[in-house]
């Protein structure tokens, strides 16, 4: 009888499962834009047989893609165990768009990918092969539940998938057996132990507590402190998302660092706080009198060589300053801002503390937490910054030209922005609701108007600014 195998979810992983709801699927994504010709067979399709093949060759070094989520009876904390009838064909998609193929026909598509919820019976992630695409290249939408990844977990998808060299050899798929689940009676014994050792274990987290404690009270008030109601968290969203995009490039993002002070991600937080501003102008709203618009910017709590799998992120909350309408006390209020954040609140400490001691006892500890928030709509927008590889990358001689991320939408925020440094360039990618954010692409506008603010700023300082060797900090 071969040995059994189960993995237990942290109480963060949990979470994102716990949370999901009809409205709101729990799904972290992104479209990958391809030179479709290296895959382009006589008759003029793509060679999807091939890119199957070497999908599934991939997947040997993420064993977690061929995993589904089972549940202990009694205490309904979820596992990972192997997928009996795992299928590759299940989870790598091919369509087509209509003619003629345009950006506005993919970002439409992309919207009604990411509004369907992933099967919970199966492994959490799906792969659509787009053909069609204008310019003789192809998408490859990606769909992988927030309970399996982070951004920075994600990475290790792109390089399972992706390769330098565009002649990189092709691998050929592993032989692959699941391994026996547990039984549900060894599942409630072994979970029975996990908890009661974890009561033994909080003794030594007395230290951390007092370590942690203004951190661990920042973390606390902030995430009770209702934000202002605005376009962003004005209505609960419906189940139907839509899609934006928009690139920069790198080099100016770092003229402006290099010009104005602050990080690459300061950069990034300003900017979109201009458009913000911008926005809500438009919408009707009386900005110059409206304190406290609060954003997530996640985090990656990841120790150095630490695991890539799951989420290791702590969600912190600033105040951007939507009020201030020079871009330039804007960018140095964003640095004080982020400053606190990093070297005085100690919220990342904060919120791993309570992370920690929810593994070892309870998920609710997290869930309950990310529940109260959203009924209290204690934050109007979510950015997210994960830094990519600054040189091209290549699937079976393809080069992939950008990638768009995706973040998830909760049950009251109607926008979402994730970024990805790759190659010399920033991109951006939008989640919005459908029926509450019809004008994100007019939020896109605003973000580039703000942006050519700062680019004109940081000229004026230092005609000629050389771009630096850094890559955007996570944000």
């Amino acid at each position: 009888m071969p040995d059994t195998f189960y993995e237990r979810l942290s109480a963060l992983d949990a979470t994102f499962l716990d949370v999901e709801s009809k409205a709101a699927p729990m799904h972290v994504g992104a479209a990958l834009i391809f030179d479709a010709k290296p895959l382009t067979l006589e008759h003029g399709g793509l060679d999807i047989d091939r890119l199957t093949k070497y999908t599934e060759a991939a997947l040997d070094s993420i064993p977690r893609y061929r995993q589904r989520v089972e549940w202990v009876p009694a205490f309904g904390h979820p596992v990972w165990v192997d997928d009996d009838r795992f299928n590759m064909r299940f989870h790598l998609r091919h369509t087509r768009l209509p003619l003629p193929g345009d950006e506005r026909a993919l970002k439409r598509l992309v919207g009604r990918l990411f509004s369907q919820h992933l099967d919970r019976s199966r492994p959490l992630w799906e792969f659509w092969v787009v053909e069609g695409v204008e310019n003789d290249t192809f998408a490859l939408i990606i769909k992988v539940h927030h309970c399996m990844v982070d951004g920075v977990a994600g990475v290790q998808l792109l390089e399972a998938l992706l390769h330098i060299s565009p002649d990189a050899v092709e691998r050929k798929p592993q032989q692959w057996q699941a391994r026996p689940a547990p039984s549900r009676a060894q599942l409630v014994l072994n979970e029975t132990n996990h908890r009661v050792e974890g009561l033994r274990k909080l003794s030594h987290f007395m230290p951390r507590i007092r370590e942690n404690f203004r951190g661990l009270s920042s973390v606390l008030r902030s995430g009770m402190k209702p934000a202002p109601r605005t376009p962003f968290t004005e209505h609960d969203i419906s189940p139907y998302r839509r899609f934006d995009w928009t690139t920069f490039d790198l080099d100016e993002v770092k003229a402006i660092k290099k010009s104005l002070g602050g990080t690459i991600n300061d950069v990034v937080v300003a900017t979109a706080t201009g458009a913000v501003r911008r926005f809500l102008v438009r919408r009707g709203s009386d900005v110059d009198s409206m304190e406290g618009f609060r954003t997530v910017l996640p985090v990656n709590t990841r120790k150095a060589g630490g695991l890539s799998v799951g989420n290791h992120v702590a969600m912190l909350l600033a105040d951007l300053p939507v009020t201030e309408h020079d871009p330039l006390e804007r960018l140095k209020k964003v640095i004080r801002v982020t400053t606190e954040l990093k070297k005085e609140s100690n919220q990342t400490g904060g919120a791993e503390l309570i992370e920690d001691v929810a593994d070892l006892t309870t998920k609710r500890l997290v869930s309950e937490l990310y529940r109260a928030a959203m009924r209290l709509r204690t934050y109007n927008l979510i950015i997210t910054n994960v830094p990519g590889p600054p040189f091209p990358l290549y699937m079976l001689g393809a080069r992939m030209k950008a990638i768009f991320p995706m973040v998830p939408l909760m049950q009251n925020q109607n926008l979402g922005i994730a970024l990805f440094s790759y190659s010399g360039e920033l991109h951006w990618g939008f989640t919005a609701d459908w029926e509450s954010f019809p004008d994100v692409h007019e939020f896109v506008e605003d973000l580039c108007v703000s942006f050519a603010e700062y680019k004109e700023l940081a000229a004026a300082r230092v005609p000629e600014v050389s771009g630096g060797e850094d890559a955007p900090a996570r944000a």
